[in-house]
This record gives structure tokens, sequence and C-alpha cells, in this order.
């Protein structure tokens, strides 16, 4: 199965070209209205802005697109950055570039090299970090078996897990949705087939 990978974080970063700064940033994302909102908060951060380009990748398989010139020359700036995004093998990420014109315009050709180059800059800082599907689950044991199955939770990558002692365990957490066959089939050799683990819900 192909690793989907994420921006770890936001980044930033920023040039000029005849007087014209660009300034570029790099956000991870859910959805569009993600998008939109953060689009909505740039506008209200550089009001005095020219033009706030944007352009996202979304999906687990990277095949959602969305751009807009917001304004600049169709073609010239959403779509030259919405391809240097598609090539960073990333998804689930927005890319902004916010542009304070300098007084000299620069031409098609100048406008698709600097929204190339703002896209390139600020994608060289990304750390991308794979994204990780979870299955939400929860199992019951008894005090004597408990050591055994937080061991086996532990070793498939289990999280968030909370632990209710009563007359036996009950545990219940998430564990990554590509490890929960595995996970279920360990804690059914270690118990004999006593333990099952329920899946409450996927996120």
């Amino acid at each position: 199965m192909k690793k989907i990978m994420i921006p770890a974080n936001k980044v930033q970063s920023e040039f000029s070209v005849k007087k014209s700064r660009f300034i570029s940033m790099v956000f991870p994302v859910e959805n569009d209205m993600e998008v939109r909102s953060k689009l909505k908060e740039l506008r209200v951060e550089h009001p005095s802005s020219r033009h706030v380009v944007w352009s996202y990748v979304l999906g687990d398989a990277g095949t959602l697109y969305g751009l807009s010139d917001d304004g600049e020359p169709h073609g010239t700036a959403g779509r030259p950055a919405l391809e240097v995004l598609k090539g960073s093998g990333l998804t689930y990420v927005a890319l902004f570039v916010i542009r304070y014109f300098g007084g000299t315009k620069l031409g098609t050709g100048g406008l698709v090299s600097a929204y190339t180059q703002a896209a390139q800059d600020v994608l060289a800082l990304v750390n991308s970090v794979e994204k990780i599907e979870y299955s939400k689950y929860s199992l019951s044991c008894s005090y004597a078996q408990y050591e055994g199955v937080k061991a086996i939770l532990l070793e498939n990558k289990a999280l968030d897990c909370v632990e209710d002692f009563s007359e036996g365990v009950t545990i219940s957490g998430k564990v990554p949705r590509r490890n929960i066959e595995d996970c279920r089939r360990d804690v059914k050799n270690f118990s004999q087939g006593s333990i099952e683990i329920n899946i409450v819900e996927e996120e």
C-alpha cells in the first residue's frame, strides 16, 4: 500500500522580484472548507496585498485539486503553483502565495516563473510525515491477561489507551488501521481465543 504523505506543519518562505513580494505558505488541511477558512484568515492578515493565490491537493490518492489565480492573468499563478504542488508527492496540503505588488508588471512569463519559484521555495522547507488511518477498538480481559494484552497493543502502535479496572479490565483506544488484523490475531493467539477485539468505529 502506497504511503500517504502530508506536511508535518505550516511552513513559510518569501522572495522579491522587481519589488513585488511573494510570501508563500504551506498548511496541512483536511478538506476544501479548511482551505477556504485559511484563505479568509490570510486576507485579514494581509489586507494590503494585491493577490492571494492558492492551490491544494486532497484525498488519499492525491487526486482532488483546486486552484485560484485571484486576479492574476489566467493560468499564470494558481496553475503553475498547483503543478509544483502535485509534483511534491504530498496530499492534504494547501499552498498560498501572497503577492504585494511592487509597481512593475512582470508579464505572463514572469508571473509563471515567480509563482513557480514561490511554490518550489516553500515546498523545499516542508517536512513530510505519513498520514496514519486509525480504527477505534475496545476489548475486555482478565487481570492475569492484562500485561500480555497491553504489550501486544503497544507493539501494534496503539494510541490513546483508556483502561478501566473493575471485575476485569476493559481497554479502549485506537490502532493503525493497517495493524488491526495483526493485533486481532496476536491477541487471539495469546488468549487462546478468549479475547475479541471489537472495532467501535473508524476515523
